[in-house]
C-alpha cells in the first residue's frame, strides 16, 4: 500500500488530524484503506466478466471483413532505455491486435542500454510492419516521437508508450467507431494501470468530450488516436513541452476539429513502475510544469485572455479567464419569505441571502431583482431594501418559474443569475468564477458548488440516467475530490440545479425563458439546461463558486413525480438520441442516489468512499 498516500496527500492528512483529532484520522485511514481494497477486489471481478472470449474475437474478425472502411493505424512509439520485458510486451500488444491494418513506428532516442537495439532489431526483422529508426543523439520524447511520425503512412496516429500495452481489441474498437463516424478526427478511450506482474488496477472510466474538464486536467490521456493529416498540420510534437507533450498536442488538435469521440471501453494498460508517470505524481514532477506551460500557450491562442493557476493537487489546474469589460449581472431572486429554524428563532432566508451577497461579493457590478407575490412580510421588505435592489410585487400567487420570467423582463444586466433565496454565499469571488465561464460564446448555463450547512455536498451537477435525475456525491465532504478529481475542477454536465445558475440574458431569451408549464423550479431549470445543450451550448459547473443551501421549514425533499414525467415526455426523443448522459460513463453504477462514481463493480455497487 506504499502509494496509498503519496507526498502531495501529507498536507491533507495533517488537515484531517487538525479538524478530526487522532481518532478521527485513524478512522479515516482505516476506512480509506478498506475502501481501496474493496474497489480493487471489485475491479478484478469486473475484469474477469469483461475479458474477451474466443467467440468475441471471432465475431470481431467477421465484422472487419464486412466493413467498408479499413483505416490504417500508425502506432507511434518513442523508446529510451526501457527494460527489455516491458518493451517486448508493448510491441507484442500491437502484434496481437485483432484488427490487422496497422504499422508500428518506433524511434529509439539514442538509448545507452545495449539490449534496446537487440530487441528492436529482432522484432523488426521478423515483422515487416515494424519500422525502426535509431536516433544519433538523445533529444527527448517529442523529438523521438516526431522521428517516428516521419515514418508513418497510416490514416490515423496512435500513441503508445514504450512500457505500456494495448488491449487486444484497441485498434478494432477504433476502426469500428471510424466506420460508424468516418469524420472522427480525435478518439480517446478509457484506461487502467497495470503493474510489473500484470495486475490491473485504478481504472479511469471517462466522460465523453468535456472541454472544461480537459482544461483542468489531461483526462483523455490513453488511448489517443488522431487523424494523421491534423497531426502534421499542427507540426507534430513540440520539445518545449516534453513531459506533457501529449497534452500540448491535444490542446492544439481540438482547435482544428470538433469531431471528437470517446470509446467507453478500457483499451490501454498504463504500466505502473517506480520511474513511470503512472506510479504517481512524484515520478515526473517536470511533467506538471510542462502541462502548465501548454495551458498558458493555449490561452495565448484563445480569444479569452487569462492565466493558469496551479492547485494543491498535482496535475490539476485552474484556468482563470479575464472578465471582458465590466458587465452588469442581474441577480433574480423569486422570493417566498421562507424561514429556517434556529435555536433562538426563525431566520428569514431572503434576508440572509441578500446580506451574504452584499457583504462577501468582490464583483460589485450587480443588481438584485426580487420578485414577490406578497409572500414576504412588509418588515422584511423594508430590511432588504438597497439602492441596487428592485422589488417587484405581484398581486397574485405566482410559481417561481413565473416570478423569474417576470424578473428577467425588469433586468438590466447582460448576464442573469437565477438564485434561490435559500442560499448563502461562501466564496467571495463566486460571481467572477461563474462570469468568466458564462461570458464565453459556446457556454450556456453555469452552476456553482452547493453545500449543506454541515459542509457536505448538496449539488455539483445533475446526472441523467434511465429517466431519473441524480446529484452525484450528494452527502460527501465538500473537499472530497470525487471520481478522478471531478468534484474539484470545472467540468461539463447536462444540467444544473435551480439554486444558482448564471446565463447570458440574450441566450435565456433565445431558449424561450423558463417553461411555466412546470410548477417545479428545479424541473424548469433542468428543462432550460437541456434546451441549451440541444442547441450546442456547454453547461458548466464550477467548484470555485460555493454557496450554502439552507433547508426551509416547509421544504419538500424530492422532485414531484408528475413533473418529472412531463419532463421525460418532453425530452424523450432527445435523450434517446443522446443514448446516455455524455458526462457519465456507462461502466459506472446506476443504482445509488448518492451516486458512487468511484465504484466500478459492473453497475452493482451502492457504496461510497468514506470521505469525512
Amino acid at each position: 500500500m506504499k502509494l496509498l498516500f503519496p507526498n502531495e496527500k501529507i498536507e491533507k492528512l495533517k488537515y484531517w488530524l487538525q479538524i478530526k483529532g487522532t481518532l478521527g484520522l485513524l478512522r479515516y485511514l482505516y476506512q480509506r484503506i478498506a475502501f481501496s481494497l474493496k474497489v480493487r477486489s471489485d475491479y478484478q471481478k469486473w475484469v474477469a466478466r469483461n475479458r474477451l472470449t474466443k467467440q468475441d474475437i471471432a465475431a470481431a474478425k467477421e465484422q472487419i471483413d464486412g466493413w467498408l472502411i479499413h483505416p490504417k493505424f500508425s502506432v507511434i512509439m518513442p523508446v529510451y532505455n526501457v527494460e527489455a520485458d516491458w518493451l517486448k510486451k508493448a510491441i507484442e500488444s500491437v502484434q496481437n491486435q485483432i484488427y490487422p491494418y496497422w504499422e508500428l513506428c518506433i524511434a529509439d532516442d539514442a538509448s545507452t542500454k545495449p539490449h534496446i537495439r537487440r530487441v528492436l532489431d529482432e522484432y523488426s526483422q521478423r515483422d515487416s510492419r515494424l519500422k525502426v529508426v535509431f536516433c544519433s543523439e538523445n533529444k527527448g520524447i517529442s523529438s523521438a516521437s516526431n522521428s517516428a511520425l516521419e515514418m508513418a503512412t497510416g490514416d490515423y496516429i496512435v500513441l503508445l508508450d514504450h512500457d505500456d500495452e494495448l488491449t487486444l481489441d484497441a485498434l478494432f474498437e477504433n476502426a469500428k467507431l471510424i466506420n460508424k463516424y468516418p469524420e472522427a478526427d480525435f478518439i480517446y478511450s478509457d484506461e487502467d494501470k497495470i503493474d510489473t506482474k500484470g495486475y490491473r488496477f485504478t481504472p479511469n472510466f471517462k466522460p465523453d468530450w468535456s472541454p472544461e474538464y480537459f482544461y483542468s486536467c489531461m483526462y483523455t490521456c490513453h488511448l489517443g488516436v488522431y487523424r494523421a493529416k491534423i497531426i502534421r498540420e499542427i507540426g507534430g510534437f513540440r520539445r518545449q513541452y516534453d513531459g506533457s507533450q501529449d497534452y500540448d498536442l491535444v490542446l492544439r488538435v481540438i482547435e482544428k476539429t470538433k469531431n471528437i469521440y470517446h470509446i467507453p471501453k478500457i483499451l490501454y494498460h498504463w504500466r505502473s513502475i517506480p520511474s513511470s508517470a503512472a506510479a504517481g505524481s512524484q515520478a515526473k514532477p517536470w511533467a506538471y510544469t510542462a502541462a502548465k506551460k501548454a495551458l498558458e500557450a493555449m490561452i495565448e491562442r484563445s480569444p479569452y485572455p487569462g492565466h493558469v493557476e496551479v492547485t494543491s493537487n498535482p496535475g490539476i489546474y485552474r484556468i482563470r479567464r479575464d472578465i471582458l469589460g465590466n458587465p452588469l449581472i442581474s441577480i433574480i431572486i423569486p422570493g417566498n419569505g421562507q424561514a429556517i429554524a434556529t435555536p433562538s428563532d426563525l431566520q428569514v432566508l431572503i434576508r440572509n441571502c441578500i446580506c451574504s451577497i452584499e457583504q462577501l461579493s468582490t464583483y460589485r457590478n450587480y443588481e438584485i431583482v426580487v420578485v414577490d407575490g406578497f409572500d414576504i412580510a412588509e418588515s422584511i421588505m423594508e430590511e432588504i431594501k438597497r439602492p441596487n435592489l428592485q422589488i417587484i410585487r405581484c398581486d397574485k400567487f405566482l410559481k417561481k418559474t413565473e416570478k423569474i420570467n417576470i424578473g428577467v423582463t425588469k433586468a438590466r444586466g447582460q448576464f442573469l443569475l437565477l438564485l434561490s433565496e435559500e442560499v448563502e454565499v461562501i466564496t467571495s469571488d463566486w460571481l467572477e468564477s461563474m462570469l468568466e465561464l458564462a461570458q464565453q460564446t459556446e457556454i450556456g448555463a453555469v452552476g456553482a458548488k452547493i453545500l449543506l450547512p454541515n459542509r457536505k455536498i448538496h449539488h455539483i451537477g445533475v446526472v441523467f440516467l434511465e429517466g431519473n435525475y441524480y446529484h452525484p456525491f450528494s452527502g460527501f465532504d465538500s473537499e472530497a475530490p470525487g471520481y478522478h478529481c471531478s468534484n474539484i475542477v470545472n467540468k461539463n454536465c447536462l444540467a444544473i440545479t435551480a439554486a444558482c445558475l448564471m446565463i447570458k440574458k440574450e441566450l435565456f431569451q433565445e431558449l424561450g425563458r423558463l417553461d411555466e408549464s412546470f410548477s417545479s423550479i428545479d424541473v424548469s431549470h433542468l428543462d432550460l439546461c437541456l434546451k441549451a445543450h440541444q442547441m450546442g451550448y456547454r453547461n458548466v459547473i464550477t467548484p470555485y463558486a460555493q454557496l450554502t443551501h439552507y433547508k426551509p421549514v416547509n421544504c419538500k425533499k424530492s422532485l414531484p413525480s408528475q413533473e418529472l414525467t412531463l419532463l421525460n415526455e418532453k425530452w424523450n426523443n432527445y435523450l434517446n438520441e443522446l443514448k446516455k448522459d455524455p458526462y457519465y460513463n456507462s461502466n459506472l453504477s446506476h443504482l445509488s442516489n448518492i451516486f458512487p462514481l468511484a465504484s466500478i463493480s459492473d453497475k452493482l455497487s451502492s457504496y461510497c468512499p468514506p470521505y469525512m
